[in-house]
């Protein structure tokens, strides 16, 4: 009775010894099959030299896909750089295919000693969650093709983000998150502890959103160009975001001082998605197709009409995204014409607009050749306006820079032409003050001729009369 229990031990100890080691790898990743030494009889030699033959077989095929003999390895067939020997002559395949998913034969000779062992390689998996939109709920499973028993763990890792807080909620293999942030778009990992080995399974989570915009205005200057930025926060594809509810989206403008919405852009769906041209746009925007997750307003032209707040805008079936950017544009304002004279009076301003001149936070400076030489110039802050009688040494290149604190947020280029008064002007003026005064002395000259003539005149006309003692007949008579 103990001989037949000893030998039904045995043979059930020798059945099981011959079990396929199972094994759990996820196709497109990575595994090791660990070489079995058989308690070291097939160990290297003490020497560090090794005369053991390994041959690693796939399925029911006949000739190894790598081997090992005492003179080097020999990767078998055009597959090679998907297997390789580690130093122990254990074999990684990488990446995994579904061709070697099931049995793998490891075949070792050292002198007249054989050991062959088998392993079975099954599926791990993690079936693919298309999208999740900012804020919804989060559910992943690991699953293992020939099930799981009391004695597998599984732990999933979340993707690596120094401020992620995720309220994760695992249970058998399966783990959900709620209210989802934007951190947990990456790849997950689920690692599967089982028979003292880890299999590991990853799949790429897209949280669908729109990045923040900048918390700032945008500054921009005249003449320029400018991109007006949006874009989704993780590079999902277009066909997810398609299949996850996309209906439509729109870039729309509110000009400075104004309440009015102005519709620029409206997105097209499809298999082709596009920003198209709204009919009537009053802003020079371009028509593009969309290939990343790029949404923004590219080479806008900048003037003084495009002042004001962008909106962006992605509609799904159940949330809508929207994103504002303000822009603010630098110009300089002049009253000189093509070109001044010296001397001539000149008044520039360097402003954001009439509805940002009291408010505006921003340091105006100005720079030119010239500029040291205007004690306007020296103080700080330096005046959003001039006003000055310009000079020659004022021709040229000026410039208006816009600060804050120590960051330059835009700048605007004009140009100043000053020329010397002509030579002909100035004996123009010299003749005619000439003439002037001439024509004054003349005047002068008549008018004292005149009043002399008339005194003259009037002396002469002057009669004298006289009165005689002797007797006369009365009354008076011309001597």
């Amino acid at each position: 009775m103990t001989l037949c229990w000893i030998l039904i031990f045995l043979t059930f100890k020798f059945l099981k010894a011959k079990e396929p080691e199972e094994v759990y790898a996820q196709a497109g990743g990575t595994v090791i099959l660990q070489r079995d030494t058989n308690g070291g009889t097939f160990e290297d030699s003490s020497d560090g030299s090794s005369k053991v033959y390994v041959n690693w077989i796939r399925g029911s095929e006949q000739n190894p896909f790598i081997s090992r003999n005492p003179n080097g390895v020999t990767p078998v067939g055009k597959e090679n750089t998907r297997f390789s020997l580690l130093p122990n002559f254990s074999v990684q395949i990488s990446p995994v295919e579904e061709s070697d998913f099931g049995v793998i034969r490891c075949e070792q000779y050292l002198l007249a000693k054989t050991n062959n062992k088998d392993y079975i390689l099954r599926h791990v998996t993690v079936p693919k969650v298309q999208t999740v939109i900012v804020g919804g709920r989060l559910i992943l499973k690991c699953e293992l093709e020939k099930g799981f028993s009391d004695s597998v763990i599984f732990k999933w890792e979340p993707p690596k983000s120094s401020n992620c807080e995720l309220n994760m909620r695992p249970s058998s293999g399966d783990v959900s998150v709620s209210n989802v942030p934007i951190c947990a778009s990456g790849v997950w990992t689920c690692n599967v502890n089982y028979n003292r080995r880890v299999a590991t399974a990853k799949t790429t989570v897209y949280v669908i959103d729109l990045a923040l915009s900048p918390s700032k205005p945008i500054y921009t200057a005249v003449n320029n160009t400018v991109n007006i930025p949006c874009s989704l926060s993780s590079d999902i594809p277009w066909t997810l975001l398609n299949e996850s509810g996309l209906q439509g989206g729109s870039w729309t403008f509110t000009p400075q001082g104004n309440e009015n919405q102005q519709p620029l852009l409206s997105l097209r769906v499809g298999s082709q998605i596009r920003w198209n041209v709204t009919k009537g746009a009053q802003i020079a925007v371009w028509e593009r197709t969309l290939k990343d997750k790029d949404l923004s307003i590219l080479q806008l032209p900048v003037s003084e009409k495009i002042r004001g707040e962008y909106t962006c805008t992605l509609v799904f079936k159940t949330k809508t995204f929207s994103r504002k950017v303000k822009v603010e544009v630098l110009q300089v304002s002049s009253t000189a014409n093509s070109s001044l004279n010296e001397g001539q009076m000149v008044n520039l301003s360097c402003s954001l607009g009439p509805h940002t001149l009291r408010s505006i936070t921003p340091e105006v400076k100005w720079t030119c050749r010239s500029c040291s030489t205007h004690p306007f110039l020296r103080s700080t802050p330096q005046p959003a306006s001039l006003f000055f009688p310009v000079r020659m040494e004022d021709n040229g290149e000026w410039r208006c820079e816009l600060w804050n604190n120590q960051e330059k947020l835009t700048s605007v280029k004009f140009s100043l032409k000053v020329e010397k008064v002509p030579v002909d002007i100035w004996v123009c003026v010299a003749i005619g003050s000439g003439v002037v005064v001439f024509i004054l002395l003349l005047v002068v000259i008549i008018i004292a001729l005149r009043r002399h003539k008339q005194m003259v005149m009037y002396r002469r006309r002057k009669t004298k009369f006289c009165c005689c003692k002797s007797p006369q007949p009365k009354g008076f008579y011309k001597t």
